[in-house]
């Protein structure tokens, strides 16, 4: 069977949705080597793959401005490069799969000539609809928008744009469903939903009785005093001063553990968040700290998913979790959407399309 590399940037949002699909792959026969920070390694072991291990220049959190948060990006694949070039090149794969910001992956395929495959975690771009229009402002290029826009077209030998086009098929793990204009996306583009697995380096997790779940990931000292008094139960991420008894902290969430129980889903909007708890059937209240998130969260709002806003309040947070629990027209089209992506098919397709590609 074939020997397929998958680069995937190092951060949470990025690295876990892509998880599914290294498992099916692995089931199907393939050898994986996927390269991981020590952080995610117990992940790409979990999965049967081979953790190649690479240091990472990326903070703990990324910035809010995608602008910003592509620079740390550029050095990161700076960083990585020489790294795993020499790696691959003394093992050599058959087909490179790249997450959209893990450049190193769609230059040491294109450096080895070996045929690429990108996996989309933002919503993704054709004639008809952009993601770099939506979310960088017209600006006259100040002297470091010129360096860095210099410097990564050197890097990469072209433009961004130009780079990301030469590759042969994309895969979107979300549903073509929540893509604005999804349906003028050609063959090219597999929109396949969620690769998701058990993720049992996670832990696990099992809810309290007769009570909803509220799980939040954002906002989490506003939706703990929220929760002091309310019938639900709210799980959080993060420290929460003087918690009241129906609020559960974590240093790291058991997500998909929850989300399996969850009524409501306080997120910031990465898309990793978003087909989750769809895929979980949870409406989401939607609270963006990057571009990309707001766009997530529009597209949230505009099909009737949930609600989007700019800051949680105490009595915001009560009433929206009322709302999302008791609004039945919202429980429906969260079925629906669902229900779509169920269909779209998850790892198995996106599997398919890797194949496809290797056959070729």
């Amino acid at each position: 069977m074939a020997h397929i590399a998958v680069f995937l940037l190092p951060e949470r949002g990025h690295f876990l949705p892509a998880l599914g699909l290294i498992a099916e792959l692995v089931r199907r026969g393939h050898r994986v080597s996927c390269p991981a920070t020590t952080r995610f390694a117990p992940a790409v072991a979990e999965c049967g793959a081979t953790a190649v291990p690479v240091e990472s220049t990326l903070p703990e959190a990324l910035p809010g401005s995608l602008y910003e948060a592509a620079k740390l990006a550029f050095t990161e694949a700076e960083s990585s490069l020489p790294q795993l070039e020499s790696t691959f090149r003394a093992d050599r794969p058959d087909l490179v799969l790249w997450d959209i910001a893990a450049w190193s992956g769609g230059m040491v395929a294109h450096r080895l000539g070996v045929p690429d495959v990108l996996l989309e975690v933002f919503l993704t771009s054709n004639a008809h609809w952009s993601l770099g229009a939506e979310v960088i402002p017209p600006r006259t290029f100040g002297p470091d928008a010129i360096r860095f826009f210099t410097g990564l077209h050197a890097f990469l030998g072209s433009s961004l744009p130009e780079f990301v086009a030469g590759t042969r098929r994309r895969i979107a793990l979300f549903p073509r469903e929540f893509q604005p204009h999804g349906h003028t996306f050609d063959e090219r583009y597999a929109f396949t939903g969620p690769c998701l697995t058990e993720r049992a380096f996670q832990g696990t997790w099992e809810p309290p009785p007769g009570r909803p779940v509220v799980l939040a990931t954002t906002g989490t000292q506003v939706c703990a005093d929220a929760a002091r008094g309310m019938p639900w139960h709210l799980v959080t991420k993060g420290k929460v001063l003087s918690p009241a008894v129906n609020v559960e902290t974590h240093d790291e969430v058991p997500q998909l553990a929850v989300l399996e129980h969850a009524a409501v889903f306080v997120t910031r909007g990465g898309m990793a968040g978003v087909v989750e708890a769809l895929h979980h059937g949870v409406p989401m209240i939607v609270v963006p700290h990057m571009t990309d998130q707001r766009l997530n969260g529009r597209r949230v709002e505009e099909l009737g998913l949930g609600v989007l806003l700019d800051t949680v309040t105490v009595q915001g947070v009560r009433s929206l979790v009322d709302q999302l629990t008791s609004d039945s027209a919202i429980s429906a089209r969260v079925q629906d959407m669902r229900r779509m992506m169920a269909r779209a098919g998850g790892s198995a397709v996106a599997a398919d399309v890797v194949e496809e590609e290797l056959a070729r």
